[in-house]
């Protein structure tokens, strides 16, 4: 096998090469460059001119922003990532500092091979283009939900013409609106003023429309991580929602465009599990993303067993020479007792705190549902004692002669008993409304004070879709929302839930470390097959049995 076929292999396997064929690739090889980097040595520093974009043939590199400080947020590289899109702009700096983890072999593209690569090559040229907006888009987002080694691949809005349309539309139509009705206001006999106010009203009103439609476009998101795929949709004031699913979970993907859409160059991303669909619509470049898609769904299975093959290696190696198994990363083990999570300052996390609306105890989790709907149950009985309370101060101060003592106090009492009863009996109605996150599986449990008690549960193995909505103006700055977890043909929901995007996150690292512990027990149990194999085979099992008798 030629220097020159592996050079070519190697670059196929590195997005956005994969788009090309391998006779296109070999043609490319005299325009690019190696470079090959020592441990702790600087690719570039932040603030540098960009001259190059790179990608990782072998090693690993982190990018740290030092305008951060101390504890600055790492980005760590591998094979097959790139970095360096800065170059893409002709007035940016370098962001990051690059440095190399490990020895690393890179690949340089310049400023002048990119420029050629994308005129010779339409889909390298959209692709370049994804690859810096993801950049820049990256950088400027906050997004909590992302892992701590999770690398974003892309992240990607709707076509911009979608936005222009629906800018142009709104405020066209209260431009056009209002100015006919100031034609009509304004006149040879006069002045209309309530014409004028409409038309200004008309006028306010298109532009309001226009800012708005501008702001909900800008806050849709298609992401593409290493591990999952998500979609983000907030409609300012409405409705605020986001989707994922993890890629070993999608059964299949597809791809979807018009006539307008393919002169546009627009289309549309489904995404298809057992039963749970993600689709995202508008996309620009859909081909590429999609082809994006499809080389990370198929490198991620490749790692895997990659990952698998080693860990299995190193455990099968430790059976046979009789050590013990290398212990991983040690996580922190929950502390005993119950432990509130809400720790930041806002006044939203302080009532949550207040009332206990996740917990964690022994290693589960335990949400409730808000508070605003415990308020919402509590309202009318709560309303009911106040009146008796004002009623026994009009009593006392002498203002209600028509009843006796006797007669107001009996009837006070009574009421308070019986509301009472109702107030406590819709409180802990609110209190016994739980769900909860185990090691191994989701349970909603829901028991009636004097009554039924319902229990559902799921093992989070058979996870497919996680995503979370929240509506209305009360639930947008309540920050509530019900979470919704498709398990196989069977849909289990978090109704009413305090922070819904944390708890899909939560879900979605329950799901990632409980696959991780199985897959580590099934390496176990096969290098303990593969043992005993080994022992049986070599008369051991015997021998061993026979000095047991022995003695």
């Amino acid at each position: 096998m030629t220097s020159d076929l592996v050079s070519a292999k190697a670059l196929q396997q590195i997005f956005p090469f994969s788009l090309l064929d391998m006779e296109t690739i070999k043609t490319l090889l005299p325009l690019v460059e190696y470079s090959d980097f020592k441990k702790g040595e600087t690719v570039y520093s932040a603030g540098d001119v960009p001259d190059h974009l790179f990608f990782i043939i072998s090693g690993e590199l982190i990018l740290v922003n030092p305008s951060e400080g101390p504890g600055a947020t790492e980005k760590k590289l591998c094979a097959g990532d790139h970095f360096g899109a800065e170059v893409f702009s002709p007035t940016d700096y370098r962001s990051n500092d690059a440095r190399c983890e490990k020895p690393a072999r890179l690949i340089k593209l310049s400023k002048e091979t990119l420029a050629q690569l994308s005129r010779q090559y339409p889909r390298l040229h959209k692709a370049f283009k994804l690859i810096h907006r993801t950049e820049k888009l990256w950088n400027r987002l906050y997004l909590p939900w992302l892992g701590a080694d999770e690398k974003v691949l892309l992240i990607s809005r709707r076509h911009p013409v979608f936005l222009l349309l629906r800018v142009l539309s709104l405020g066209g139509i209260g431009l056009v609106v209002s100015g006919v009705l100031l034609s009509f206001a304004i006149s040879p006999n006069g002045i209309s003023s309530g014409l004028l106010i409409l038309a200004l009203f008309i006028f306010l009103l298109g532009a309001f429309l226009s800012i708005w439609a501008g702001l909900e476009w800008t806050n849709d998101y298609f992401f593409l991580t290493v591990e999952r795929v998500l979609v983000q949709k907030k409609m300012v004031g409405f409705y605020d929602s986001r989707q994922e699913s993890p890629y070993s979970a999608i059964l299949s993907t597809g791809l979807e465009s018009s006539v307008w859409g393919r002169m546009l160059e627009f289309g549309s991303i489904h995404l298809r599990s057992y039963t749970g669909d993600l689709t995202f619509k508008r996309l620009p470049y859909p081909e590429v993303i999609y082809e994006l898609l499809e080389h990370q769904r198929h490198r991620a299975v490749f790692e895997n067993r990659q990952q698998d093959r080693e860990e299995i290696r190193e455990t099968l190696q430790n059976r046979l020479e009789g050590k013990a198994p290398r212990p991983g990363k040690l996580k922190k083990s929950p502390s005993a007792g119950i432990t509130t999570t809400y720790a930041s300052g806002s006044i939203l996390d302080a009532l949550a705190r207040f009332y206990g609306l996740r917990t964690v105890r022994s290693g589960s989790v335990t949400y409730r549902t808000h508070w605003w709907i415990l308020l919402g149950k509590i309202l009318v009985p709560t309303l009911i004692l106040l009146a008796v309370l004002v009623f026994l101060i009009f009593k006392w101060a002498g203002s209600i002669p028509s009843l006796t003592d006797v007669q107001a106090y009996s009837l006070a009492i009574l009421v308070l008993l019986a509301t009472w009863g109702w107030w406590l009996y819709q409180y802990l109605d609110w209190h016994n409304d739980v769900y909860i996150i185990t090691s191994d599986q989701l349970v909603d449990l829901n028991r009636k004070p004097l009554g039924k008690e319902e229990r559902r549960s799921a093992p989070i193995r058979n996870i497919q879709t996680v995503q979370f909505t929240r509506k209305g103006i009360v639930g947008l700055v309540l920050n509530y929302g019900t979470v919704r977890i498709q398990v196989g043909n069977e849909e289990l929901t978090f109704d009413n839930v305090y922070d819904p995007a944390s708890i899909q996150a939560e879900i979605f690292a329950n799901f990632k470390k409980f696959n991780q512990q199985t897959q580590k027990m099934d390496q176990e149990k096969l290098a303990e097959w593969i043992k005993t194999y080994d022992e049986i085979r070599n008369g051991k099992h015997e021998t061993s049995g026979s000095a047991g008798k022995n003695g």
